[in-house]
């Protein structure tokens, strides 16, 4: 969470600044700017915006759905489907420097969890019967942060089109737990997780850096107000900065790791923005 934090407030710092240059270079240029919605023609493109999106990132669960390895439980507990989760993001127009073109900062955290409860009746040494319960639970999370370069085409007005190229730092973390609980007998603050509960935790976290081509359609339903869908694809590669870009348990380097296993794939997500419009 730490190394997130850090990712987090570079990456800001250095889109704070670019948009600050960006921002006072069209305050000389911003009354040629009309935000008028009866206006047909916006030209150059120009939105200064912030806005959240509900994101669905598709990847690769084969290696990491095998490592549970234990068969009775796995394909109740295999991962499947997109990671959903939620997000922001902050851009601003390049015109009068670049028209057409923005840039912007993003961030995405999302998570699926798994859980599976295996009740097993036992007999203890008097003949009474009493449930041991094995709670399985996974919970498989990506997060990251990152800057992001556009260039808009608009068709017709109210709509843009616009391409671009993303770069982001983060992670994915996966966890697992087994519990194993005795139920039905008398619990105690003093003796609990040491005598009713027996816990086996396994924790594995993955820093990595991504490039993102995306392709955003934008439409502006007023100067003020801005519909946005988005789809993409994450290639990720593991962080040059950290000396150990897999660990396990804390900073235990972790090796071995299939190639497979990494936040990658398609994603998608929707957003409603709140600022400035014109095209």
């Amino acid at each position: 969470m730490e190394h997130l934090f850090n990712q987090i407030k570079i990456i800001i710092i250095i889109a704070a600044l670019l948009s600050c240059n960006l921002i006072f270079a069209q305050d000389d240029e911003f009354e040629n700017y009309a935000f008028d919605d009866n206006e047909t023609q916006k030209s150059p493109y120009f939105a200064l915006s912030f806005g959240g999106n509900t994101h669905f990132l598709f990847m690769n669960y084969d290696e990491i759905n095998k490592k549970l390895g234990i068969r009775e439980v796995s394909n109740k507990l295999n991962f499947s489907g997109p990671i959903f989760g939620w997000g922001f993001n902050f851009f601003s127009a390049m015109s009068p420097l670049v028209n057409n073109a923005r840039i912007g900062i993003n961030y995405f955290s999302g998570n699926q969890v798994k859980e599976f409860n295996n009740y097993l009746p036992m007999m203890d040494t008097g003949g009474s019967i009493y449930n041991v319960n094995e709670n399985y639970y996974r919970k498989l999370s990506v997060s990251h942060t990152g800057i992001h370069f556009d260039y808009a085409v608009v068709p017709t007005k109210s709509l843009a089109i616009l391409p671009g190229l993303g770069l982001k730092m983060g992670s994915m973390v996966l966890e697992e737990y087994k519990t194993l609980f005795v139920d039905g007998t008398p619990k105690e603050w003093n003796k609990q997780g040491l005598i009713n509960t027996i816990s086996l935790n396994e924790k594995i976290e993955y820093s990595y850096i991504a490039l993102e081509p995306q392709l955003n359609i934008e439409y502006a339903i007023t100067g003020f107000l801005m519909l946005r869908a988005a789809g993409s694809y994450v290639l990720s590669f593991e962080n040059p900065f950290y000396n150990n870009a897999w660990t396990i348990n804390g900073n235990n380097s972790l090796s071995g790791v299939p190639k497979s296993v990494k936040p990658q794939g398609f994603s998608a997500s929707v957003g409603l923005y709140l600022g400035l419009f014109n095209y």
